[in-house]
């Protein structure tokens, strides 16, 4: 398994080129909820002043499974446990 962001289609479409077992999830949300998270832990890499750039980069994927963010850690490993078994 492999976390990134893949935040354009163009890097996307380098993890999948040769790759056909790759498979892209998206995680959505909006600003507020993803600045929110941030904005509580501690000791990240990544601070909140930069999320802005993030979403202002991001290239919503037509090809991925998108699973609501806003879904508890639980549901979310669910749904994409329920999605890789088809």
């Amino acid at each position: 398994m492999l976390a990134c962001s893949a935040l354009k289609e163009q890097y996307r479409q380098q993890l999948l080129d040769g790759n056909p077992d790759v498979q892209i999830v998206y995680l959505k949300g909006t600003f507020d909820l993803i600045w929110s998270r941030m904005s509580n832990r501690s000791d990240h890499f990544m601070k909140p002043h930069m999320l802005q750039s993030q979403f202002e980069t991001l290239e919503e994927p037509d090809n991925a499974l998108t699973v609501a963010a806003s879904k508890s850690v639980n549901d979310i490993v669910q749904e994409l446990l329920k999605y890789l078994k088809k």
